[in-house]
């Protein structure tokens, strides 16, 4: 069986969602440990008693221990990112050179690296982009405010000192899984960010990259929209992570001179109605889909706005997977699709 680059890709994207899980878990160790801190803070005072002033201090107190904390945590969140990078750049230069061993492809330096992952932006949804600092700040003042909120409310409503520290408990339970999204989010953002820096730096080989999407249910409408879409390497183009806990990557499309197996047809893996397996790497996501049962379409689409309407538009509308967002991946509405494909829309029988 012929391995293709979206096969090695889709499978080493597997080892990133893990690492990004792993890094999640540790990234929140610290701020555990930090709200920890602040329930025994509140379970030393008592509200009955205590002054306004010092409900005060103690709110400043808590919101202090959150900055420290959450500052340490995210230090070595960019420590290990560093490193992802630099490993990430090496993995696609082995990836160049799996496909075209006629020409050295070159690495970018560790600094030009760094200097791409934290400047350049990602789509925390489909209208609003973010650098990597922005969102690690924009975290952290969430969950300050959050934690604060939570202090005061308990105060105003009279509760004892157990039952604010368990509004706490709460807060760093939402801290988790938060602190979870980012790590996975930026791990595949820096990860695709540092592929993208080494195709361009070989664009005599490398001109172009693709956008590989997971062939699952599980995949939004935007990735699965981009899923074979081609980008150049070089300028500000659509990149994975397209959301937060984005699944999708990119290959390097070799120059056809330089590319060594052109003619192999490879695979790339699937899960589908009737499980995991492999299908043709050529495939994209509507292709693939259109060949599920309507079963399966219909659950694909139950996730979003209008599914059962969408369902129809795509299996008797007979309307391609792309046509279901705008250019930014934003979703469109079923009078914006009436409007955009009437033909389409007509089929449907809707």
């Amino acid at each position: 069986m012929a391995i293709s680059f979206k096969d090695t890709a889709t499978r080493h994207q597997v080892f990133i969602e893990r690492y990004g899980a792993g890094l999640g878990n540790r990234f929140h160790k610290e701020m555990a440990k930090t709200y920890s801190r602040i329930q025994q803070l509140l379970l030393d005072v008592n509200p009955e008693t205590a002054r306004a002033a010092q409900l005060r201090q103690l709110q400043l107190d808590a919101e202090q221990m959150l900055s420290t904390g959450y500052k340490k945590a995210s230090t070595d969140l960019i420590l290990e990112l560093n490193d992802l990078a630099n490993n990430e750049a090496k993995w696609a230069q082995r990836l160049i050179l799996q496909g075209s061993s006629a020409v050295a492809p070159v690495l970018p330096s560790p600094q030009q690296i760094r200097a791409a992952y934290t400047t350049k932006k990602f789509e925390a949804s489909p209208r609003s982009r973010v650098d990597l600092e922005q969102a690690i700040n924009n975290l952290g003042s969430k969950q300050s405010a959050r934690a604060r909120t939570a202090i005061s409310d308990g105060f105003l409503l009279g509760e004892t000192n157990e039952q604010i520290a368990k509004r706490i408990a709460q807060e760093e339970i939402i801290s988790r899984a938060q602190a979870r999204t980012l790590a996975r989010t930026a791990t595949n953002h820096v990860a695709n960010v540092s592929r993208t820096e080494t195709y361009a730096g070989n664009r005599d080989i490398v001109q172009e990259y693709e956008w590989v999407a997971t062939l699952d249910s599980r995949t939004t409408l935007v990735c699965a929209s981009r899923d074979g879409k081609r980008y150049p390497v070089t300028g500000d183009n659509p990149r994975p992570p397209a959301h937060y806990n984005c699944r999708s990557t990119t290959v390097p499309l070799i120059d056809p001179k330089y590319d060594l197996g052109a003619k192999v047809k490879g695979e790339r893996p699937q899960v589908g109605a009737k499980g995991a397996g492999t299908t043709s790497a050529k495939t994209t996501f509507g292709s693939w889909l259109n060949k599920q049962p309507a079963s399966f379409q219909d659950e694909y689409f139950s996730k979003f706005t209008d599914g059962p309407e969408k369902a129809k538009l795509f299996r008797k509308g007979k309307l391609k997977i792309d046509k279901f967002v705008d250019a930014n991946g934003a979703e469109y509405n079923l009078d914006q699709l009436k409007a955009l494909n009437p033909i389409e829309f007509d089929n449907s029988g809707l």
